[in-house]
């Protein structure tokens, strides 16, 4: 190892750098975590990470997009294949064309791995650096050196051989007036920060610009404080949001000289995002326009990246190509895969063009992020437009009358994170909604601002392309309802409300025990049919549920969360509980009717009679096609823990198609982490106890292919368990039935 490497970096002053930056006086505790109003967003503020491909077509088709989202700051990698191929020619068509260039160079991951010990790397590197540096020191406007040096598996590079690739590139860069940015860390890991900064300090020169990948897919969304950092008994205490986080970054740069700070490449996986929504590019819309305020509104970084452009699994353009490079685009964004004919602009192209354009030069009057409800935004736009930002983290709703005066809503006019008109909405959901003021020349603040604070929301309110749920309350109830495309209605709340609903026609009356339920007409649409379930708590159960929420409150989320995770169950329409001591009151939820719906008991029942087929599938059939629905609900995060067999519905389409709904979902939990196998088989042995054993065989099997992984011999105990369990109860209710 280079001896002037070891004595400046080593474990000893890497610990001594950390510790320092934490006991300085501004400690990483003490940083702030709210958002900065009373600043200006630089018109450079926002940049993308483009390449090019083997097809010279491709450099034309980035420079239009380019110019269709106005943005001129750009970021393109470069390695030692690059002179001599697309990135050489694309790099010449974008400096002639004026474009300000930030040029990641670095070597090939290889090479990386070998720079510390091997001398022929490092003369490469340094003969490579140079000829970079000679090329284009005068046109391009920076230079960032290396990449990712905490993800070794990308780049090839750890610190010391990160280090070390450094010392190189400056000792070349002495005869240039070039700037220089690094280390690109990945992710919020500041102990790697503050350990590579100072030592890039002392063995020749700190980078004039900071950067680093500042993602926060890890805590799913923008605005979440993360309960990574030391666990989440600590999440609320420290406050860890995008924010603080860039205000510790910066921090650690400017002890060592860095004139700036920029977050070099962002972006949400759509394989990531397809776990967490049944609409991933729309939820890639939303996290962009969120992210993209916040950071705008930090105070602390100076531009954001966001890219790959062009990329099917991570981009704003889909290319369509199956493949994904060995080397994460976050480390070197080497190519397009795809064909020029195949590329899909996705409407988060849109929403970076549209918010870009919105922010720049724009005047941020008021900034306010509440973990657990609304953030709001107030800007005086470039040409003094007066303009609002405002949304709610996922799965939540705040009405806007509850904030906004009638007078301020007559004269607003709305626009999506895309730029696209929004016709008189109702409420602030989880998707960004753009308010403009047009008769205002001076800034005005929503007029009940004190709504904007509040403790997190218990309801979980859907926000799809097709469903749209509300909140909803009157003196005596509170709840909530769904609007839907085909029929929609701000004043469904209003029709279903228990005043109402008590009075409306029994069509059927499927149930009239411990909870009743019962069938009207849907109120606007009379061939439709709703479905009412009215719980009322009795005996042990008002004090059982004194601490719990409603049942109708319990059924609510729960569908809506299937809904929102792309599992079927009946539509949830509206569901109304009392405001206080919920649990232990009376509450309604209604839910759509599904006609012609039959159970899997029905399956099962045909299969033990001896049929070979029903409804036109043999079991192979049937089973694979339970278990690839309960797999993926498992796989959703939700856990069902009453899957009987009369509480999995099916229909039947004309074409045969069948479609599985799950029903009374009370006593089911949507989960964060995966579903292990134990768990599953709380669902299973629900399901298998209708079966023989060579059938329930049958069943796990096909589920274990869907899971692609196999239980251990625990689930025949467990399945043997549930038969005992199940035998001793109809005994017991025998020997009652007896007695009266």
């Amino acid at each position: 190892m280079n001896e002037s490497l070891k004595r400046r970096y080593c474990l000893p002053l890497a610990i001594g750098d950390v510790i320092t930056s934490m006991l300085s006086p501004f400690t990483w505790g003490r940083r702030s975590h709210k958002y900065q109003d009373s600043l200006r967003i630089p018109d450079d503020f926002f940049g993308i990470n483009i390449a090019s491909s083997e097809d010279e077509r491709c450099d034309d088709y980035v420079l239009e997009r380019l110019r269709e989202l106005g943005i001129d700051n750009v970021r393109l990698g470069f390695s030692y294949c690059s002179f001599d191929g697309p990135a050489a020619r694309f790099l010449e068509k974008l400096l002639s064309e004026k474009f300000e260039v930030t040029l990641v160079v670095l070597p090939p991951l290889e090479m990386a791995r070998e720079m510390l010990a091997d001398k022929g790397v490092q003369e490469q590197w340094r003969s490579f650096v140079a000829e970079v540096f000679s090329r284009y020191a005068q046109r391009v406007a920076v230079f960032e050196i290396g990449s990712t040096p905490n993800r070794k598996k990308w780049s090839g590079f750890h610190p010391r051989s990160y280090l070390q690739a450094w010392e190189i590139a400056c000792e070349a860069a002495k005869d240039h007036a070039v700037i220089l940015a690094g280390p690109n860390i990945q992710d919020f890991e500041p102990f790697y920060n503050a350990a590579i900064l100072s030592a890039m300090g002392r063995l020749s020169r700190a980078p004039d610009i900071h950067t680093n990948n500042l993602f926060v897919e890890r805590v799913v969304e923008p605005e979440a404080y993360d309960h990574r950092v030391l666990g989440r008994w600590a999440t609320n205490l420290l406050k860890f949001n995008l924010a603080k986080k860039a205000r510790i970054l910066k921090s650690l740069g400017k002890r060592v000289g860095c004139r700036q700070f920029f977050s070099t490449c962002k972006f949400w996986s759509t394989k990531r995002l397809r776990r967490w929504s049944l609409y991933p590019q729309d939820k890639k819309v939303d996290y962009l326009a969120r992210y993209l305020v916040l950071a705008a509104t930090s105070g602390s970084l100076g531009r954001v990246y966001w890219g790959p452009m062009i990329c099917g699994r991570d981009g704003l353009i889909d290319d369509l190509a199956e493949d994904y490079p060995t080397i994460d685009h976050s480390s070197f964004y080497k190519r397009v895969r795809g064909d020029i004919e195949d590329f899909t602009v996705t409407p988060a192209f849109f929403a970076l063009g549209h918010v870009a354009q919105r922010l720049r030069n724009a005047y941020c009057d008021h900034a306010f992020s509440d973990a657990n409800g609304i953030s709001h935004f107030a800007f005086t736009g470039a040409e003094n437009e007066v303009f609002h930002i405002c949304w709610c983290r996922d799965g939540q709703a705040y009405r806007l009358d509850e904030l906004y005066s009638a007078e301020q809503l007559a004269d607003a006019v709305f626009t999506n994170a895309c730029g696209k008109i929004v016709d008189l909405p109702v409420t602030i959901n989880e998707r960004p909604l753009f308010i403009d003021f047009p008769r205002l020349t001076g800034q005005q603040l929503p007029e009940h601002r004190s709504a904007m604070a509040g403790k997190k929301a218990d309801v979980f309110y859907v926000a799809q392309p097709k469903v749209q749920a509300f909140p909803w309350k009157n003196r005596h109830w509170r709840g909530a309802f769904t609007s839907i495309a085909e029929l929609p209605s701000p004043a469904l709340g209003d029709l279903l409300a228990p005043d109402e609903v008590v009075q409306r026609a029994e069509l059927t009356v499927l149930r009239d025990r411990r909870n009743r339920l019962w069938n009207i007409a849907h109120p606007l649409d009379e061939k439709q049919q709703l479905t009412v379930k009215f719980n009322r708590p009795r005996g042990s159960k008002r004090l059982l549920y004194l601490f719990k929420p409603s049942k109708g409150l319990r059924h609510w989320n729960t569908a809506s969360r299937m809904l929102h995770k792309g599992i079927s169950t009946p539509l949830p329409v509206a569901f109304y509980e009392r405001h206080r001591f919920s649990g232990v009151r009376d509450s309604y939820y209604i839910c759509q009717y599904i006609p012609g719906a039959f159970s899997s008991r029905q399956v099962c029942n045909a299969f033990r009679q001896g049929q070979k087929e029903y409804r036109g599938l043999d079991k192979q059939q049937w089973f694979d096609l339970l278990t690839g629905f309960i797999c993926n609900m498992h796989n959703a995060g939700i856990l069902h823990r009453d899957l009987s067999v009369g509480n999995l519905m099916l229909t039947q389409d004309d074409d045969g198609k069948i479609t599985p709904y799950l029903i009374d979902i009370g006593r089911a939990k949507v989960v964060k982490n995966t579903l292990g196998g134990r768990q599953r088989i709380l669902d299973l042995m629900r399901i298998c106890y209708k079966l023989d054993w060579p059938d329930r065989e049958l069943l796990i099997q096909c589920y274990s292919q869907h899971w692609g992984r196999s239980f251990s011999s625990y689930w025949r105990l467990a399945v043997k368990y549930y038969d005992i369990k199940q035998g001793g109860k109809k005994k017991l209710k025998g020997k009652l039935k007896k007695k009266r």
